[in-house]
């Protein structure tokens, strides 16, 4: 949603516009979010109880408190909780022992949330973004958190796109997270070039996650609907495929068969989507 104040556009995520339970603290606030789990993915023979009941798994609920904005410039979006971050956390809870054990970067992390859920499976995992108040945001998460998730894998990192080396990533490195960070064509650019860089340096990585949710726009003098920052993702991908021929690229399907929704907080709508680019000769499923 977007609105001008002072000669500005600001942003408003809806992901807690429907919640009460906020703590407001001047520009940010903090809001609980729940996450419910099967405590075991084997899905075999159901065993029963001493009374001859079935013995079912019980979804484990994990309860998190996020620091976050309502409001921001378009700039500072990653202050907010977006719902591409959300759709990637069920992802993550519903594939678990893909993530089992691994080394996990995530770029343009914001607020944290993806990183805090991946804890509770990774080695280890590298939080990422560019601006150091965004940073300490996330920190403090991690404080606040830290009975949920594990705080000891988890790895803080400044990391700009247009300005990076890739010797500041560790070599050992498996897997990308990227969620909502298709917006800005400069942006999009820059983070291909990392996608690039890495792919080549780093031989341990496999896969890359990344989730967007198209924002649509109505253009009065085409009379037309258009996608412009998902159209020139694509365009990306495109190119990447044809540098990277050996890359498999996919979407995936996100309804809720293939993903659990883990969370009730966000609609899993048709404009959320998930992408999954990886290495077949690096990549076991």
């Amino acid at each position: 949603m977007f609105e001008e104040q002072n000669e500005q556009y600001f942003i408003h995520s809806d992901v807690f516009l429907s919640t009460e339970d906020k703590t407001n603290y001047g520009k940010f606030f903090k809001n609980s979010i729940q996450f419910f789990i099967l405590l075991n993915e084997n899905h075999g023979d159901i065993n029963v109880d001493d009374d001859g009941d079935p013995d079912l798994c019980r979804p484990e609920r994990i309860d998190l408190t996020l620091v976050h904005r309502n409001e921001t410039n378009v700039s500072e979006c990653g202050y907010q909780l977006w719902n591409g971050a959300l759709l990637l956390c069920d992802y993550i809870l519903t594939n678990q022992t893909r993530f089992l054990n691994k080394t996990i970067l995530e770029l343009g992390a914001g607020i944290g949330l993806c990183s805090l859920i991946a804890s509770r499976f990774v080695s280890k995992i590298i939080c990422t973004d560019y601006d150091n108040d965004l940073l300490e945001v996330i920190k403090q998460n991690i404080e606040i958190n830290n009975v949920v998730c594990k705080k000891e894998c988890i790895e803080i990192q400044k990391f700009d796109w247009k300005q990076f080396n890739s010797n500041e990533i560790n070599n050992h490195i498996e897997i990308i997270f990227a969620a909502d960070v298709i917006y800005d064509d400069d942006l999009t650019d820059a983070l291909f070039n990392v996608f690039t860089k890495l792919f080549q340096d780093k031989l341990n990585l496999h896969s890359i996650y990344i989730t967007i949710e198209k924002r649509i726009n109505f253009y009065l003098d085409t009379l037309s609907v258009q996608c412009p920052a998902y159209e020139y993702f694509l365009e990306k991908l495109n190119q990447f495929k044809i540098n990277f021929p050996l890359l498999i690229i996919e979407e995936i399907n996100t309804d809720l068969k293939s993903i659990k929704q883990c969370t009730k907080i966000y609609k899993r709508t048709k404009e959320l989507l998930l992408w999954h680019i990886y290495h077949p000769d690096r990549y076991s499923s």
